[in-house]
């Protein structure tokens, strides 16, 4: 029976080699006899599907779960797209504007960020992404009804922000404890999990989650088989079925070579 493999991007499926992230050799051995065998392999991410490197897309996987679940896309096939509500991706706006804090637009395509952001333009710069679809020339309203996500970045106003979203959103701050991910209420990645599972009509038992921070924490415990890296946050291995070796020592070409 087919399997299907989900991965978290950072702490999961990437290492940090010499100042750069990249996908190890001997998991890209394994995504490659894994699909031979004719399991699908699919990343599920908080990122946006602009902001995949271009090792990430050219190493062979099925389709992807990105935005936290917002946006699930099969090959080249989009199969399930759920942006934020236009009139509260305007009120946040509004909200932020008037505490001065720097955020960005994700769509099923691309990242819109004000030119005037400086300091955030610079972060996202500094990470494996396609630079090229982070646009700052945008239709300001064209793009508000299109957001998947929202990332906000701060110096001071954490509490501010968690105090206005909390309800409103789904959201986590797992990537530094000084930005937000926002999304809808509606998705999250076990929910886009269960997009993939619906459409490639494949059994729950048979699907595979592998993840390390708190954004990952549905997926883990819906999944057939919740798998935590041992780098892993310590709610997120209290919750998986198994906690396997540290992202960077090959925990997880380990455990894919025991997948038939």
């Amino acid at each position: 029976m087919k399997k299907v493999l989900f991965f978290d991007v950072d702490g999961t499926l990437m290492i940090n080699e010499l100042g750069n992230n990249i996908i190890p050799k001997e998991v890209k051995e394994q995504i490659k006899r894994l699909k031979s065998l004719g399991h699908y392999l699919f990343i599920a991410s908080g990122r946006p599907i602009g902001f995949l490197s271009k090792q990430i897309t050219d190493a062979g996987f099925d389709g992807y779960v990105l935005c936290n679940g917002a946006h699930v896309q099969i090959n080249d096939q989009l199969i399930y797209e759920k942006p934020i509500a236009y009139e509260d991706v305007l009120a946040l706006t509004q909200f932020l504007d008037r505490i001065d804090c720097e955020y960005d637009y994700e769509t099923a395509s691309d990242c819109y960020i004000d030119k005037k952001f400086v300091k955030f333009d610079s972060f996202f710069r500094q990470c494996d992404i396609n630079g090229d679809k982070l646009l700052h020339d945008f239709d300001l309203e064209d793009v508000m009804n299109r957001t998947l996500k929202i990332e906000i970045s701060t110096d001071s106003c954490k509490e501010e922000i968690e105090s206005y979203i909390k309800g409103k959103f789904r959201y986590d701050n797992h990537g530094t404890q000084n930005s937000f991910e926002i999304c809808s209420n509606e998705v999250s990645k076990a929910s886009g999990i269960k997009k993939v599972l619906d459409y490639l009509n494949v059994p729950r038992e048979n699907s595979f989650a592998f993840g390390d921070g708190l954004n990952d924490l549905e997926m883990i415990e819906y999944a057939g088989h919740g798998i935590a890296m041992g780098n892993a946050c310590q709610r997120l291995k209290e919750v998986a079925d198994e906690v396997i070796g540290h992202v960077e020592e090959n925990g997880l070409a380990n455990y894919l070579k025991t997948i038939s």
